[in-house]
């Protein structure tokens, strides 16, 4: 999630606990970036969405797959992993709402999306909030993004939509048309990717918005 990041730490503790000791929470993290981005992509069959996620982030780090896989897989399923509300959000959130911006969340989630907001108190500065789950469509279909564009009552191309993942956020963004892409790259991952602003931290996105609109009055 953008504005709430899982806590690489939980990761190397139960890696840890299952014999493979000596992976940091920050290459823990960061291997898991890419892993969710790698489980969309060509995987040995056979494997459910954790266990695809379970084989990249192994050969991410060079970790033995089976330990490795049922690590994760505590992780995302039994350990409270998403822990870490990034330090910009709020602020962030705050500021662009200053600034005029109406905001939606649109996330991959259980259906406890809005429970999850309220327990960081970000719910209020939404105007529109996508759960898959309830949504019953996710990303990166671009259908989800274009339930939340609908409900902001916008056309997609004026819109612009940030996440941190390449295949849910760029490429489902930019199918269903969204105007502009910004790649939250908090590990410095994806400085290849084309045709979107890379931001390496959350407060970045206030100063392209404040240079987006005021190119506009111009």
């Amino acid at each position: 999630m953008t504005l709430v990041h899982p806590d690489g730490s939980v990761i190397s503790q139960e890696l840890a606990a299952r014999g493979v000791p000596g992976v940091t929470a920050a290459d823990a993290g960061a291997a898991l970036q890419m892993a969710c981005d790698a489980s969309h992509m060509r995987l040995p069959a056979g494997h459910d969405a954790i266990g695809r996620t379970g084989l990249a982030f192994a050969g991410a780090l060079g970790l033995p797959p089976e330990p490795t896989v049922e690590a994760l897989r505590t992780c995302l399923t039994e350990r409270d992993l998403y822990r870490e509300l990034d330090p910009g959000a709020a602020p962030v959130l705050q500021a662009l709402r200053d600034l005029g911006v109406v905001l939606a969340v649109v996330s991959n989630s259980d259906g406890t999306l809005l429970e999850e907001l309220d327990r960081w108190s970000l719910r209020g500065y939404f105007d529109v909030i996508v759960d898959s789950t309830v949504a019953g469509v996710e990303k990166p279909d671009p259908g989800i993004f274009r339930i939340a564009v609908d409900r902001l009552l916008l056309d997609a191309a004026d819109c612009w939509y940030v996440g941190d993942h390449v295949v849910n956020d760029v490429v489902g963004g930019m199918a269903a048309g969204i105007g502009e892409i910004v790649l939250y790259d908090r590990f410095d991952l994806y400085r290849h990717i084309p045709g979107v602003h890379r931001i390496p931290e959350l407060p970045n996105l206030v100063t392209l918005t404040e240079e987006a609109l005021a190119t506009t009055a111009r």
